[in-house]
């Protein structure tokens, strides 16, 4: 499994954790050790959907840029290709001239 995957299935299980802790909450709200593990992995899934941002694109609709929506101009995640090195490129497949290995643009 390559890394950006790794990092993926990481937010996934940072999210799945969140929401079964969410559900406990609901029937244990004065448990103190799991509103702590809740704000924990409430951290760590923004840290991590941060990195994942950074090296690989947006995985929801980003804000708009002041002028237009530029979520149409970027590729989805399926679309990511390994010609890109790593780095988010606005143009499918491109190869980002200035780019530094999981820089982010």
């Amino acid at each position: 499994m390559d890394e950006r995957n790794k990092l993926l299935m990481k937010l996934t299980a940072c999210k799945f954790a969140q929401y079964e802790l969410m559900l406990f909450l609901d029937t244990h709200p004065d448990c103190v050790e799991a509103m702590q593990a809740l704000n924990m992995h409430r951290a760590n899934a923004i840290r991590l959907k941060d990195e994942y941002e950074c090296k690989y694109g947006p995985l929801s609709n980003p804000k708009a840029n002041g002028k237009r929506w530029c979520w149409i101009d970027d590729p989805w995640p399926w679309d990511y290709s390994p010609q890109t090195c790593g780095c988010f490129t606005p143009s499918m497949g491109a190869r980002n001239a200035g780019c530094k290995k999981g820089a982010c643009r």
